[in-house]
């Protein structure tokens, strides 16, 4: 392939050919060979047995790989001949070239060369006259308008940020503090101060941490839509015996592990390390998911207007009333950091979900992971992000009192979820179990 350019200027179109030239006669082949920067020219011969030039497969493929191997060609800066890596503004040069350039390029008419333009312009001596080297760059096929372009590119880039930016502002910052109850020792909210955009700037969340956090709130509430069909359990039904109740729990739990096979670090694990996974931390979790859809003025649990709504009475008859009191007590602890802020509940899911032994119990022995050490990269991200999302929003000052919180009441709902456990399953021994849904035995370890 053969590259020509004609002179241009700052306000002309380039004309550029590429040209290919497939010959057998030697004579055209060392012709090429000869042109001006020999490195962009690539002769691959390919051998037939007859005068009709047919190709088989088998040469096609030669060829491909021959051109593949032909990448790692080095390049010639056109300006200077100093070595390059690809195009700079439509044109090949290097990166000192490439950046004088951007420097210089709308400076042409303020630039002039003590010897009337005819500097010679090498690797030794680009630096020696900007005029004529600025010149070479326009003759070698620089353009003006792909530097407005890069320009444009780089001012759109910048836009997006302060964007990314705002929103963290307007949307993420509406308290800065948390601080414990005197009454409760529960989380509650302070009163607001608007945060200023200078600290705002200073926090450790990136514009890609803060997409990822803000993509995650727009999984969470997705999760809904897309496990409306196929629902084990109706979730319009009124649940009246305590087999019910429990297969009644399927619903949330479904659309719970829908949102974690939106997650991608979740999604792409072992498939035997997802299934452990879901297995032993999924039941534990749905208390604190439940958080995200209590209504404190109805006392009851909703994900949507279709649902029965949940309330004390479906508690109690699966976990019993001294059951029923140990968890409205955790459960409340963590329904004032979710009225306080869902970001932080979500975040909180997906780490749990990727914490090997997380449930407690006595039951089935939880498997090795296969690799765990893609769990472990996967949960270490989530929480760095929400170590980095906490410590933004509330201040490197209260990021520690805040994790001790979370971690205590995490603590705290392991002990109790075990306690809850042996009661169903208590239940469940004068139960019919064969009404329980698959699901349920699966996560209650019932074979």
């Amino acid at each position: 392939m053969i590259t020509e350019k004609s002179t241009m200027t700052c306000e002309e179109k380039p004309k550029r050919r590429r040209i290919l030239i497939i010959s057998g006669e030697e004579c055209v082949l060392n012709e090429i060979k000869n042109s001006q920067n020999v490195s962009l020219c690539q002769s691959l011969i390919l051998e037939t047995d007859d005068d009709d030039m047919e190709i088989s497969y088998s040469q096609i493929n030669q060829l491909s790989s021959q051109l593949k191997k032909t990448k790692n060609i080095t390049l010639i800066c056109v300006i200077c001949g100093a070595p390059a890596l690809g195009y700079n503004f439509d044109a090949i040069s290097c990166e000192s070239c490439k950046s004088f350039f951007r420097r210089n390029a709308l400076k042409n008419s303020s630039l002039e060369c003590p010897r009337q333009g005819l500097c010679e312009i090498t690797f030794d001596s680009r630096r020696r006259c900007s005029a004529c080297r600025l010149t070479k760059c326009f003759k070698s096929g620089m353009r003006c308008d792909r530097l407005v372009m890069a320009e444009q590119k780089a001012n759109e880039r910048l836009k997006k940020e302060e964007n990314l930016n705002m929103n963290l502002n307007t949307n993420f910052i509406v308290h800065n503090e948390l601080v414990s109850s005197p009454k409760s020792n529960l989380f509650i909210l302070s009163n607001y101060r608007q945060q200023t955009s200078s600290k705002t700037q200073q926090g450790l969340l990136s514009p890609e941490d803060l997409q990822r956090i803000e993509y995650i709130q727009f999984l969470y509430q997705k999760r809904i839509e897309l496990a409306r069909d196929g629902l084990p359990w109706n979730p319009s039904t009124h649940a009246m015996t305590f087999l019910q109740k429990l297969n009644s729990h399927s619903v949330p739990l479904i659309r719970l592990l829908t949102f974690f096979k939106q997650i991608p670090e979740f999604n792409e694990l072992d498939v035997d390390d997802k299934v452990t996974l879901i297995k032993f931390n999924l039941l534990p979790l749905l208390c604190i998911n439940c958080t995200l859809s209590y209504k404190i003025e109805t006392d009851q649990i909703v994900e949507t207007d279709s649902d029965v709504p949940w309330d004390s009475s479906i508690i109690q008859e699966v976990y019993g009333y001294d059951g029923y009191l140990q968890m409205r007590k955790i459960f409340e602890s963590f329904v004032y950091i979710a009225q306080y802020d869902q970001r932080i509940i979500q975040l909180i899911l997906i780490t749990l979900i990727l914490t090997k032994g997380f449930s407690t119990g006595d039951g089935e022995l939880e498997p090795i992971l296969n690799d765990g050490m893609a769990v472990y990269r996967a949960q270490n991200y989530y929480i760095e992000l929400l170590w980095k999302y906490i410590e933004t929003v509330h201040g490197p000052e209260k990021v520690i009192h805040v994790w001790r919180k979370v971690i205590t009441h995490f603590i705290t709902w392991q002990t109790l979820h075990k306690k809850l456990r042996d009661n169903v399953e208590r239940n469940l021994l004068l139960s019919d179990k064969s009404e329980l849904l698959p699901l349920m035995k699966s996560l209650f370890h019932i074979s």
